[in-house]
Order: C-alpha cells, then structure tokens, then sequence
C-alpha cells in the first residue's frame, strides 16, 4: 500500500478535523441561521429586508388605528418568532428588527410583553432607531405614561402598568424630571377619585417637587383640605358621647 493511499485511509477513519466539522456546522440554512455570529449577521439581513417592506407597508396607511391592526394581526406574528428564537440563541448584535417588535408591542399597547422584551433589549445594549432619538428607558417611561393618561380620560384604569413602573421611572432609570412627575401627577389623581387623601398627598408633592411646573397645586391644594376634614371628622366621631 503506497504512503498516499494508507494517509487516506487514515483521514476517513478519524472523520472530519475540529475544523471542517466547525465549518460544515456554520453553512448558512434556515436550522443554522441563528448559530454563529456570521450567520446571525446573514438572517439579520434577509429579516432587515422584510422588515423595510412592511414599514412602507406601515407608512402607507393613514389611519393610526389601521396600523395598529396590521401590526398587531399580521406583523407581530410574523416577526415575533425570529425575536425569540435570537433571544434563544444567546447571540447579541445590533437589531432592528427586535427594536420595531419592540415599538410595535407598545403601540398595540400589549405590555406585558413589551416590558419584558424592553428589559431583554436593555440587558444587551440595543439602541432604538435614529428617529426616535431616546434611550429604551425614556421611550418605554413616555409610552406608558401617554396611555395612562388616555385611559384616565376615557375612564378605564391604567393599573397595574401605573404602579408597577414607578419604582424604575422614579429611582432606577435616569430621566428628565417631568416623566416621573407625570406618573407621581396621575396616581395622585387616581388616589383622589378613590378618596385616598393622604395618598393623593404623596404623589402630588412629589410630582411637584420633581418639576414644579406640573401643574398640580389645585389637586393638592383640595387634597391637603379634604384630608384635615377627614381628619377634624374622625376626631369629632371618636369624642361624641355614645348615644343611648
């Protein structure tokens, strides 16, 4: 047997080296798209591709409640199983496209979910859009707090997104004074319409001494005034006499 021949037989027994095993392992197909970096960079690409389609789509419409069908029927479930399958594969890269899943599950206002990806997004660095031109904090503190208010107006309550984001917006996250004092402002307005006074009390001083120009001096005002009646009252109620 010639040298050539037995070093060929060798090669076969032992299978492939590390190295062409690694390789093999990394040609780009739909099961190994998200199995290196440089394959995640390819997906990413052919996701973008998808992704700018459907924001002329999204951009085409000028209704803001037909967007917000389109995104919610047919392009969260589309995108949606590429965001969880990234988050799966423990790769981390600059994308897009988990930053517009993110958005959109604000504008459908599905919260649950998007907290929880905007906590995801913020653990790897991601950055929003350039036209957005703010941090993951501000932009999920402002979204919150614009739907509070608007469920507030149209009588539905805004709890318990409200309450439970307060200990980020007002001590974790660092952000412009007025965010947090639009919180503090529309849970002592909601401790008002429950009669919960000295509640009401907290939150409007502490929206205003946030930023003083948050408009709540009436509200407190009338708070700190019904909470001395409450309170004149009880005294009153626990000195009368017992009647016979």
């Amino acid at each position: 047997m010639s040298l050539a021949l037995a070093h060929k037989r060798r090669v076969l027994a032992q299978g492939p080296s590390p190295t062409v095993a690694s390789a093999k392992a990394e040609v780009y197909s739909s099961a190994t798209a998200l199995a290196s970096p440089a394959n995640g960079q390819k997906h990413l690409k052919l996701m973008e591709d998808a992704l700018a389609v459907d924001l002329e789509r999204i951009s085409a419409i000028g209704s803001h409640e037909l967007r917000r069908q389109l995104k919610r029927e047919e392009l969260l479930p589309k995108y949606q199983e590429y965001v969880q399958r990234y988050r799966d594969s423990g790769l981390n890269f600059p994308n897009s496209v988990l930053m517009y899943v993110l958005i959109w599950l604000f504008d459908t206002a599905d919260f649950d979910k998007a907290l929880e990806l905007a906590d995801f997004a913020i653990s790897q660095g991601q950055a929003l859009p350039e036209r957005f031109n703010r941090d993951i904090p501000t932009f999920v503190a402002d979204e919150v707090i614009d739907w509070a208010e608007a469920e507030c107006k149209a009588k539905r309550s805004p709890e318990p997104y409200l309450s439970n984001l307060l200990p980020r917006v007002d001590g974790e996250w660092t952000l412009y004074e007025r965010i947090p004092a639009r919180y503090h402002k529309q849970l002592g307005i909601l401790a008002m319409d429950r009669r919960d006074w000295s509640v009401a009390i907290k939150h409007l001083e502490r929206a205003e001494d946030l930023y003083d120009a948050i408009g709540v001096g009436t509200k407190l005002a009338g708070a700190r005034k019904a909470l001395a009646k409450q309170e004149a009252q009880a005294v009153t109620d626990a000195t009368k006499p017992p009647t016979e």
